[in-house]
């Protein structure tokens, strides 16, 4: 009997082995830097003012020449960057294949985060959203208010209401029509995939999750709590296909570090991926993540 339960237990220590090495072979270093984005494949970054790019495929890192930049985002073979490498603030904009920059000069200040989707890219400047078409080389004002970002024919943002706090909004390039997608004041960092809409809700000084959906008008509590029970996950936020990447932090003081969580839209549930509180800035696409830690990079597949 002693033999058996010994072997059991033996047997037992072998399968937490390989499931511990199982899991952290997940979880990929593939470069050092911060502020990761992730489309189509590729994952770039910055390290020191200097962007880089990952290709999965290959699993080569290629710097691109640049410097004093911050806040990349990404689209197929587009980077988009803020640039305060000259005298002038603006946004760069660089093709991959073609290893060629263009920049956006007007209406850009040095609080200007831009995203991209296809040939559109959007950002604020002095609470203002602005759309440059990178293919006709036009550029519009789309409404007042900050932090954009863009999916398709949508544009959703912050902006102040007559209460004086910021409900989110979405604008469809296509009608030129805006809609109030939150019930109540105090939402910011919105993110936007197909026809659902995320965002942090600080009514309550919570930072729990919203999402809206655009076709049903249903709106759904991604994260729910107080600051008690420690639900606390704020603006570092992504949303692709069917799942919400986040960070539960419990401290609204940097409510850009906490432990990586990710949630299933259909089933309702988030499953918790690192712990250590230390993670940062969150990127998914398909079944990829990407985020920063303590100066690195990581990828989980």
């Amino acid at each position: 009997m002693k033999r058996k339960l010994f072997s059991m237990t033996l047997v037992l220590i072998f399968l937490i082995l390989i499931s511990t090495v199982t899991s952290a072979e997940q979880f990929t270093k593939i470069g050092s830097g911060s502020e990761p984005a992730i489309d189509d494949g590729k994952v770039t970054w910055t390290n020191n003012g200097v962007i880089h790019v990952y290709d999965l495929t290959t699993k080569k890192e290629t710097a691109v020449n640049s410097s004093a930049a911050s806040h990349p985002a990404i689209s197929g073979d587009k980077l988009v960057w803020l640039d305060e490498s000259s005298g002038v603030t603006r946004l760069t904009v660089y093709d991959i294949s073609a290893a060629s920059k263009t920049y956006i000069t007007q209406d850009v200040d040095k609080s200007s985060t831009p995203a991209i989707y296809g040939s559109r890219i959007v950002w604020s400047a002095n609470s203002h959203v602005y759309m440059h078409d990178t293919s006709t080389s036009t550029q519009t004002k789309i409404a007042d208010g900050n932090n954009p970002d863009i999916y398709a024919n949508m544009i959703s943002f912050d902006s102040y209401s007559t209460e004086d706090t910021p409900q989110i909004y979405v604008y469809d390039i296509t009608t030129k029509k805006v809609i109030d997608v939150s019930q109540y004041g105090d939402n910011m960092f919105s993110h936007t995939y197909g026809d659902k809409v995320i965002w942090s809700d600080f009514y309550n000084r919570l930072g729990n999750i919203r999402m809206y959906d655009i076709t049903t008008g249903q709106q759904t509590e991604v994260t729910t709590g107080n600051d008690k029970t420690g639900y606390d996950t704020g603006g570092s936020t992504d949303i692709n296909d069917n799942k919400i990447v986040y960070l539960k932090h419990n401290n609204l003081a940097n409510i850009n570090s906490g432990d990586l969580y990710i949630y299933d839209i259909d089933t309702g549930k988030s499953k918790q991926l690192t712990s250590g509180n230390t993670s940062q800035t969150p990127a998914l696409s398909g079944n990829v993540i990407v985020w920063s830690d303590s100066g690195n990079i990581y990828m989980l597949k």
